[in-house]
């Protein structure tokens, strides 16, 4: 909001930032910039665990591409699965409801799964979705390998 009479652009107004911008302040996964925005799913067996780190932006359009790698992950009898979020550069509610998904096949299967975040936007965006306790993210893969 601007007073008035002042300029629109007054340069010591507030900007908010946009996704874009919010997203241009991270660093990059692996140095090039294109890994920031297009989503995928690296799979790798790590103690007993199918570990899933979500790359890119998981958004509506990202979800298509890594939610059959998740569904791969979370099949079958006791799945035992780690979500690792910290590679990703932009998460929203279409990515919640990929990890609503998720935890529902393993606990319905008897499995468990383990959430890897320490992203304070993200960590947000699970309190605001009313997962945070559901799934109790940890900091690293350390601690998620070391809970029973």
């Amino acid at each position: 909001m601007t007073q008035q009479g002042a300029p629109r652009d007054a340069p010591d107004a507030p900007v908010p930032l946009d996704r874009g911008a919010q997203n241009a302040a991270r660093e990059p996964a692996s140095g090039d910039p294109a890994d920031d925005v297009v989503a995928r799913a690296r799979t790798h067996r790590v103690g007993g665990y199918t570990v899933v780190e979500l790359h890119g932006e998981i958004d509506i359009a990202g979800v298509g591409s890594v939610g059959p790698v998740l569904d791969a992950a979370t099949a079958g009898g006791r799945p035992a699965v780690i979500v690792d979020l910290r590679p990703t550069a932009f998460f929203d509610c279409s990515g919640l409801g990929l990890l609503c998904r998720a935890h529902r096949r393993v606990r319905e299967r008897g499995g468990r799964m383990r959430l890897v975040c320490d992203d304070a936007l993200v960590l947000r965006t699970l309190r605001a979705g009313r997962m945070l306790d559901v799934l109790e993210p940890v900091a690293t893969l350390d601690e998620a390998l070391g809970e029973g």
